[in-house]
């Protein structure tokens, strides 16, 4: 049955100081034997300003939340059990190692900001703290069991999970991201359906991460054919500036320059690493985004999502929404408990 570690409330509130009894807390489902390589630091040492959270989403399925400001410098390790790992940094960069195997991740960085790592057997992780960097990142972890059960473990993905360190590096796409982006940041609703939400999401980001494992990890990072690879890496990397709010109010002639490509070379080139859409769909999807989003976190009226999204009417944008998810934007505003 599904369990819910730590209250979703709390992860929400804001950033609070932990010190390692706290880590050691938080990672026990995934985990046992935290070391600390750096003798100074003492239960009550300071070591982390942010939050972390761990929740069972189902039996074999566990999804690790974390926002994190290293107050110092050091490692810190413990034993994982064995399963498969699907890491994604929404933000900063981070310093880690699965045994032999040594990840560094950069968020917006083609190619660098996930990975999903097999481990065939109990392997002790390694993390680097440095003083002052900051990371956000999401980490989903599949038992064997979870995996049998659900019919993945065949073909191409038996042999990946049977070698011990195998990885693979996973560029997510748009959508992807924004998913990730919401299990990150969570959803006011009811404990009977929270539980459903994480679910949903959570096998939407399983299911991209893992048909990357189908494909060499050449052809992950390779550019489509007759695009110049430094064409296609300075592409991707402004599709996922475009998904922040940095863009909001930009003409495609703005972009255009802040990416220092043409304008006719963008627009003609753009969709090859935005899943087919222009650049102005492309565009008018991620404002769509987060103005779902900040009426799933109850932050913004109706009327002030269809100002963020670009729209002057509401009733332009209600109609635009309900045509792009499948639902009114009143429908998207957090049900409050007791209500119907």
């Amino acid at each position: 049955m599904s369990e819910l570690v730590s209250n979703i409330a709390d992860f929400a509130s804001g950033l609070r100081t932990l010190h390692v009894p706290d880590i050691e807390c938080s990672l026990q489902p995934m985990g046992r034997e935290y070391i600390v390589g750096d003798r100074a630091v003492t239960p009550a040492t300071d070591v982390l300003l942010g939050q972390m959270e761990v929740i069972r989403v189902e039996e074999g399925l566990v999804l690790y939340r974390t926002t994190a400001k290293d107050l110092c410098t050091m490692r810190t390790s413990n034993l994982l059990y064995p399963g498969l790992k699907i890491v994604l940094l929404l933000e900063g960069e981070s310093e880690l190692a699965y045994g032999e195997l040594r990840l560094r991740l950069r968020a917006g960085v083609p190619a660098q900001c996930a990975a999903v790592v097999a481990l065939a057997r109990t392997e002790r992780f390694m993390r680097q703290w440095r003083e002052g960097r900051r990371e956000r990142k999401l980490v989903l972890t599949l038992s064997p069991q979870w995996l049998q059960a659900a019919g993945i473990a065949q073909g191409t993905m038996q042999d990946f999970l049977g070698r011990h360190l195998a990885h693979v590096a996973w560029q997510p796409s748009a959508r992807a991201l924004a998913i990730a982006d919401q299990l990150h940041r969570g959803r006011a609703l009811p404990a009977h359906l929270q539980r459903l939400w994480h679910h949903s999401r959570c096998l939407d980001l399983v299911l991209e991460a893992l048909a990357s494992v189908d494909l060499p990890p050449d052809a992950v990072r390779a550019a489509p054919r007759g695009m110049p690879p430094r064409l296609h890496l300075r592409l991707a990397a402004l599709r996922n500036w475009l998904m922040t709010p940095a863009a909001d109010g930009m003409d495609t002639a703005a972009i255009a320059r802040h990416a220092g490509i043409s304008r006719a070379h963008l627009q003609r080139h753009f969709p090859a690493v935005a899943d087919g859409l222009s650049l102005g769909q492309f565009v008018r999807a991620q404002r769509l985004l987060r103005a779902r989003n900040g009426l799933e976190q109850g932050q913004l009226s109706v009327a002030k999502a269809a100002q963020l999204a670009g729209y002057r009417s509401s009733t332009h944008f209600a109609a635009v929404f309900f045509q792009h998810f499948g639902l009114r934007p009143s429908q998207a505003k957090p049900v409050l408990p007791g209500r119907v």
